[in-house]
């Protein structure tokens, strides 16, 4: 996947305006190009529900890659942590097609107990349409065991999104319909 950070005014790509204008009115800054690969499509020329979840995944790396990069992947290494995604539900909300462009973001909404539960929305470029929803619950390991967030992590996100992180107490969620 390709992706350039785009806070403002065209992405790399050329991609239009209408996308990025769509997310950032729902309240992402970040917004990136997303470079769907042939391999992405399907036999019936569609972009792969399975494709859209490593696309998903790429955007959090490069959410991460453009914004507290430096600080966060030498104190992972330091402490001997990992992040891992602890659950993934994906809203499919409407068909990607090959001669589509897209761009995404993401955003955490809320630490609940040593879960960080974020957002990521993918929209076709030019019409900023929905193509794809994602919430995420990632955790923080550390050999094998679940621990919590350093402070300094969100506070850093805080500043940059500029808004602060919400914290809860850990609540039961329920799985399934």
């Amino acid at each position: 996947m390709g992706v350039a950070p785009s806070k403002h005014g065209a992405s790399h790509n050329g991609a239009s305006e209408n996308g990025a204008t769509v997310l950032r009115a729902d309240g992402y800054s970040l917004v990136v190009p997303i470079e769907a690969l042939p391999e992405h499509f399907d036999k019936q020329g569609h972009l792969n529900n399975a494709a859209i979840g490593v696309l998903f995944n790429d955007l959090r790396v490069t959410y991460i890659s453009t914004t507290v990069a430096e600080w966060w992947y030498s104190h992972l290494r330091e402490h001997k942590l990992v992040v891992a995604a602890r659950e993934s539900h994906i809203l499919y909300e409407s068909e990607g097609l090959p001669e589509e462009a897209y761009v995404g973001s993401m955003r955490y909404l809320r630490l609940e107990g040593k879960g960080a539960l974020l957002e990521q929305r993918l929209v076709e470029s030019s019409s900023g349409r929905a193509v794809a929803r994602a919430w995420i619950v990632q955790l923080l390991v550390q050999n094998g065991s679940v621990i919590e967030w350093p402070d300094e992590y969100f506070d850093r996100i805080a500043a940059i999104e500029g808004i602060a992180i919400e914290r809860r107490p850990k609540s039961a969620r329920t799985w399934g319909p």
